[in-house]
């Protein structure tokens, strides 16, 4: 040792040297090794970490300090940024180095103006922990506000953010009174309007009614072959489905669908910002924060509670298989190729579903039938057309009578017919399609098309015979064999053979 550096004696070979490959001589190394200069603390930081060692905080709790500290450095920027990711469970000011202090500090700096840099998970953390207490915003609203930011940027790279973030959302409203209306597109609240809708399900129309049967249901209609192929009949008959379903567990059941479906909501203890570090700067006070119907946050004197729906809130399991079920029937009835088992359901459910979807397909029928589209561009032609038919007619009708006698009409005795029912001009058509007579003449004399009023007899007739009593072939009305007699009867027609 023979400089103020310290060198010492290294025997190396010379492999330059000509000598003997045994003949070794010693050369001083200098070691340049040195401590590493510690960096300098910003006074700021200083005086911070001292509020650690007052005899206040001596006897209070770590929240307590983690605020006081916070509040001190509210307003303090940095530009040391610190990259390097560590672990830590609820970190707080006094658990991290200077280094990793500064480095805080200067990606909150960041993040306050807007931008979005990367950041250790413990960075993310502390950042909502001061918002949480309000540090370094100017009221409730404006943390509010920042926090639901912070989780939207970067819940998916921190798993702690990501467990309680919904829930310090309702905290936060609920601590500091805020409208629930801000709490508006959480997951939470999604899921309760959705059950909330399918609880007063006989108050929504069919939209409201299907996008909540959607978001809760374990079976998802959008992955249906049988939803795709047919959107609008699905959506009916899966809200005529449960509508039966409901309406029979209000009138047959103790409890109603949707309690079955979901459970019922329970108090318990609650504990405000589970997982996040926060002093309670009014722990005797007493409140009733109602988020929606089914979820409230209760503080009495200072012991929190909860009720809410508890268990799973994902997909629901038996909503899906009332819903498979409905696909399955819808495939039967309407002899869709690609057939499906249907859920398990009891057997009573089971029919009730296939008898409100077949009830859904045949009103979908009627629908159709009744749908007429008439193209005017289409309606000069066709009088003209007609003029054109009528003039060739009067000219063949007065050479026939010329060169033959007119043949004999089977005679028609007709009974009273039940106007109550049908008007002249429905009766006389028909009465025409019974005696197999000019459908399309009687139509005219009355000014109506042969297509509706087929249409109108089909929908006044329905209720009696659960059914359409004429149906096309092709262009050509036609009596369905089936009602032929009972029409006859009913209408009074009767004819000479």
């Amino acid at each position: 040792m023979n400089d103020k550096f310290g060198t010492f004696d290294l025997f190396i070979s010379d492999l330059n040297d000509k000598a003997d490959a045994n003949t070794y001589r010693s050369i001083p190394v200098k070691n340049y090794i040195r401590r590493a200069e510690k960096a300098p603390v910003p006074e700021r930081i200083r005086q911070m970490k001292e509020l650690a060692f007052t005899s206040e905080a001596y006897w209070k709790t770590s929240p307590w300090l983690f605020r006081q500290q916070g509040l001190f450095m509210a307003d303090y920027t940095d530009d040391q940024p610190f990259g390097e990711d560590f672990p830590a469970y609820y970190p707080t000011y006094r658990d991290l180095s200077t280094e990793q202090l500064r480095g805080y500090f200067s990606w909150r700096t960041a993040v306050r103006r807007g931008e979005l840099p990367d950041a250790p998970q413990p960075f993310i953390l502390m950042y909502a922990y001061e918002l949480i207490n309000l540090i370094g915003a100017g009221s409730p609203e404006e943390a509010f506000g920042k926090l639901k930011y912070l989780f939207s940027r970067y819940s998916e790279g921190c798993q702690e953010l990501q467990r309680g973030a919904e829930k310090w959302l309702c905290d936060f409203a609920a601590y500091y009174q805020l409208p629930k209306e801000l709490l508006g597109d959480t997951p939470d609240m999604i899921y309760d309007r959705a059950v909330l809708t399918l609880r007063d399900w006989d108050e929504q129309d069919d939209d409201s009614l299907f996008f909540a049967i959607s978001r809760l249901s374990a079976y998802q209609p959008e992955h249906s072959a049988m939803f795709e192929e047919s959107p609008e009949l699905f959506r009916n008959a899966v809200c005529r489905a449960y509508s039966a379903l409901a309406e029979h567990f209000r009138l047959k059941r103790k409890n109603p669908l949707a309690e079955k479906l979901f459970g019922k909501t329970v108090e318990i203890r609650h504990r405000l910002f589970e997982g996040a570090v926060f002093f309670d700067t009014d722990p005797r006070r007493s409140l009733d924060y109602e988020i929606d119907p089914i979820h409230s946050i209760i503080c009495r004197s200072g012991d929190w509670f909860c009720r809410k729906l508890y268990g799973n809130r994902g997909r629901n399991k038996l909503l899906g298989e009332i819903v498979r079920t409905v696909d399955s029937s819808l495939r039967e009835i309407t002899g869709r190729q690609h057939k499906i088992a249907a859920g398990e359901l009891s057997a009573f459910s089971a029919k009730l579903i296939a008898k409100a979807v077949q009830n859904t397909v045949n009103e979908q029928k009627r629908t159709e039938q009744r749908h007429i589209t008439i193209d005017l561009s289409m309606l000069g032609a066709i009088r003209s057309a007609a003029d054109i038919t009528r003039e060739r007619l009067i000219v063949d009708e007065e050479e026939e009578e010329a060169l033959s006698p007119a043949p004999a009409t089977p005679p028609v005795i007709e009974k009273p017919a039940d106007n109550s029912l049908l008007n002249a001009a429905e009766t006389a058509f028909l009465r025409t399609l019974l005696c197999g007579g000019d459908y399309a003449g009687t139509a005219g004399k009355y000014g109506v098309l042969p297509s509706i009023a087929a249409d109108s007899i089909n929908e006044k007739l329905f209720d009696i015979f659960s059914d359409n009593v004429i149906e096309f072939s092709g262009d050509v009305p036609c009596i369905i064999e089936d009602y032929s007699d009972e029409l006859n009867e009913k209408f009074g027609i009767q004819t000479d053979q």
